[in-house]
């Protein structure tokens, strides 16, 4: 390919050995951010037990998911003001200083400060790394560098829980809270010296009031979510708090719609094609908190399966998602309908399953589980690869970036949600007696039926709004390649 036809689909362009340093870069910015994850759910124990302070593991679990949630937008706008490869590095380098400092510190109200700076500093760069593949690659390998992506983040979660579970063992806590910092470092390294930062020209005025009005309607809506399963939907905390949230997500939207330079354009939800890939987003990811969370409780408290046996459901799953990703974004990346053809798979494969599991019993095989997990699996392989990209391609320039990160907030969105409602539905069938193993069969089954039916619903929008949609994108680029010929 000639380098002006490089210029023309590549947004920037770099020498072939800048461009694999960067994705090496994107690559080990993803191992980090998924190390740090398994890492913090494997310590989390550990680490409250060592300043005796385990009654606060809810709260240091929800500080983790809330700074994600709150600067995954925001960073992405961030990024289109100040540039990518220091939308990187800034908010790295700080994970970096916060996550060492953690190591080292021995006191409550400090370590849940640096929980919440890492999570808020990791927010701000969760991102980066699919909009810059989608910014220095062609389109057409776009999907297989998401693959690589989505398999660092298999690896990096497998990796890193098992090592900080070794280490830990050997009394080794400080080092393995370290670890997920090398790969980050390193991510920070390749892409600092070898990306270019394109910014906007000129002075850029920041969205400050839409920011806290963003924050405000995260925290009020995201912290009811948490605690209104605990302490009951009709406290009146948990109802001032979706009230306030509700009220906050109304002024976040007529500040953005007079906003010079939004944090959140609407003009996004505008795109038609645009906010279906995110509802398509949502009900692809919607089913993991029934796997994580439900999965081990039906197989050891309905099936009476040992704990060892339950870790190791995952395991056929974790190892597809390792492989997967990569050869599902070379097949999508070579023809455009491949792309709804993989949400296909991404929704159908995750929403099958569920349904499935959801016949649970105490007379079933524990291997429909391990088989179940593996499909989802193949799922997840294809929805990382198809639905980041395809979302990309219905952007404008000055859109990738909040739009891009709208993709991943949408998914921990998704994620949010889907644990309050199985919460709620696990709930309403063993509220009689939580010991029951009948009646927390009926209970995890409520939830496998919730989760398979999203997922079913997400395979009919596919269907029947993206495949046109796709079809006529192809029909369109076809014409545009023939009249350049």
């Amino acid at each position: 390919m000639s380098n002006e036809r490089m210029q023309q689909t590549v947004a920037i362009p770099l020498s072939k050995s800048k461009r694999n340093l960067v994705q090496i870069g994107c690559i080990c910015m993803m191992l980090s951010v998924s190390m740090y994850g398994l890492v913090f759910s494997t310590l989390t124990a550990p680490i409250l037990e060592s300043v005796n302070a385990m009654g606060y593991v809810g709260l240091f679990s929800i500080f983790a998911a809330l700074g994600v949630s709150i600067m995954t937008p925001i960073g992405g706008k961030l990024g289109d003001i100040i540039g990518r490869r220091n939308i990187v590095v800034i908010p790295g380098i700080l994970c970096v200083i916060c996550g060492i400092a953690f190591a080292f510190v021995r006191s409550l109200v400090p370590l849940m400060v640096l929980r919440l700076l890492i999570s808020l500093t990791q927010g701000a760069f969760t991102a980066a790394p699919f909009i810059i593949v989608g910014l220095i690659n062609e389109k057409k390998d776009v999907p297989k560098a998401m693959g690589m992506l989505a398999a660092a983040v298999a690896v990096g979660g497998f990796v890193g829980s098992i090592v900080a579970g070794i280490l830990t063992d050997m009394n080794m806590l400080t080092v393995a809270i370290i670890m997920p910092a090398v790969p980050l470092i390193l991510g920070i390294v390749f892409i600092g010296l070898n990306m270019p930062n394109q910014k906007r020209e000129g002075k850029v005025k920041i969205d400050v009031p839409g920011i806290i009005a963003l924050v405000v309607t995260l925290c009020a809506i995201l912290l009811s979510l948490n605690f209104g399963s605990s302490i009951g939907w009709l406290h009146p905390v948990i109802i001032g708090g979706f009230v306030l949230g509700i009220a906050a997500l109304f002024a976040l939207i007529k500040i953005e719609a007079k906003a010079d330079e939004p944090i959140i354009p609407l003009s996004l939800f505008k795109n038609k094609n645009y906010t279906i890939l995110l509802v398509v987003g949502f009900a692809g990811y919607f089913y993991q908190n029934a796997m994580n969370v439900y999965g081990p409780i039906a197989a050891m408290q309905v099936m009476g399966k040992s704990a060892s046996i339950t870790g190791a459901l995952q395991m056929p799953r974790t190892i597809l998602t390792i492989v997967v990703p990569i050869i599902a974004g070379t097949w999508v990346g070579k023809k455009t309908s491949n792309m709804w053809k993989a949400m296909v798979l991404a929704t159908a494969l995750a929403g099958i399953p569920m349904i499935v599991l959801g016949f649970t019993s105490t007379t079933t095989p524990i291997m429909l589980y391990f088989v179940a997990l593996a499909v989802t699996g193949i799922a997840e392989s294809f929805r990382s690869v198809s639905i980041t990209p395809a979302a990309q391609s219905m952007l404008s320039p000055e859109e990738m970036g909040v739009g891009t990160s709208f993709v991943n907030f949408f998914n921990s969105l998704s994620g949010t949600i889907g644990a309050t409602v199985f919460a709620v539905a696990y709930n309403m069938n063993t509220a009689a007696d939580p010991t029951n193993v009948e009646l927390i069969q009926k209970g995890v089954n409520s939830v496998y039926w919730v989760a398979g039916i999203v997922g079913i619903i997400g395979l009919v929008i596919v269907i029947l709004f993206v495949r046109p949609q796709m079809s006529d994108k192809k029909e369109q680029t076809e014409t545009t390649e023939e009249k350049c010929a």
